[in-house]
């Protein structure tokens, strides 16, 4: 008898599992396709409660960015949606220390962040998943809290390039930002000429840095090696968002990687436009 109710309580629980398995899967299959974009609180992350912790995210689907506060740092990425599948590309995050426990906090959304592939969006929230395994949820917030949400918008307005060249005898830094363009020869940089950045170039550069290589520009392979014997200055391309920096290894001045070859000839040329204002 015993043995008789162990098997149907089995049968019970299996059945359960299952049924929840498919009241998942039939939610995502039926869900009607929206858009994430605005932001929300986070709420529960492997299933604890951590709405305290103020985490947010927030989405743009206009231009598949998503940005956010992580517990220590801001970070911020592009994304794809198809349907209610999700793919993120690279995150990047800012630089700050904090307490251990907000970067053991944070350390778990980023990875949890890093293995969804796919949502529920509701009226008042979104789940995120990992196939059918819940990830974390947040809840849709009608205002998010103004200092994390400042710091994160900083991380789109703050946007700058540096090309910096040196060799024995000779040094330039050309810095690039909305409206200044910055020169120097001078490598403590104690000596610099600012020139107005013309509103057309930098819509352009904006859009080559969309198209760019830009969360991989630490992989880049310089093509060739004539810096290494004094043939060709030494060059790096550097970009930085909000307090986040991106930047290349050295290369041969002249002759970039083919991925950034177009990026870099137009802050060159900028830099060379700006001189004869």
């Amino acid at each position: 008898m015993k043995f008789l109710l162990s098997i149907i309580t089995l049968v019970v629980l299996t059945g359960s599992c299952n049924s929840a398995k498919e009241t998942l899967t039939e939610q995502k299959k039926h869900m009607a396709p929206s858009s994430l974009s605005g932001t929300y609180n986070i709420n529960q992350l492997e299933s604890k409660d951590i709405l305290s912790k103020a985490l947010i995210i927030t989405f743009n689907d206009s231009k598949n960015q998503v940005s956010g506060f992580s517990g220590c740092n801001t970070f911020f990425a592009n994304y794809t949606i198809k349907e209610n599948t999700i793919k993120f590309g690279p995150i990047a995050t800012s630089k700050k220390y904090c307490r251990p426990e907000q970067n053991n906090l944070e350390n778990t959304f980023l990875k949890a962040l890093n293995s969804i592939n796919t949502f529920i969006l509701k009226s008042d929230g979104v789940t995120f998943l990992n196939e059918d395994t819940e990830v974390f949820k947040a809840i849709k917030s009608e205002a998010a809290r103004p200092s994390k949400d400042d710091i994160v918008k900083e991380n789109y307005k703050k946007l700058k390039v540096i090309y910096n060249t040196s060799s024995r005898s000779s040094f330039k830094h050309i810095e690039i930002s909305k409206t200044k363009i910055k020169i120097s020869k001078d490598r403590t940089l104690k000596t610099t000429r600012s020139y107005a950045c013309d509103k057309q170039d930098w819509q352009a550069l904006e859009e080559l840095l969309n198209n760019a290589v830009v969360e991989h520009l630490d992989a880049l392979e310089a093509p060739t090696d004539k810096r290494l014997y004094d043939g060709a200055p030494h060059a790096t391309l550097a970009v930085i968002k909000g307090d986040v920096e991106m930047m290349t290894p050295t290369f041969d001045h002249g002759n970039p990687p083919k991925e950034i070859e177009t990026l870099v000839n137009k802050v060159l040329s900028m830099a060379e436009n700006a001189t004869k204002q």
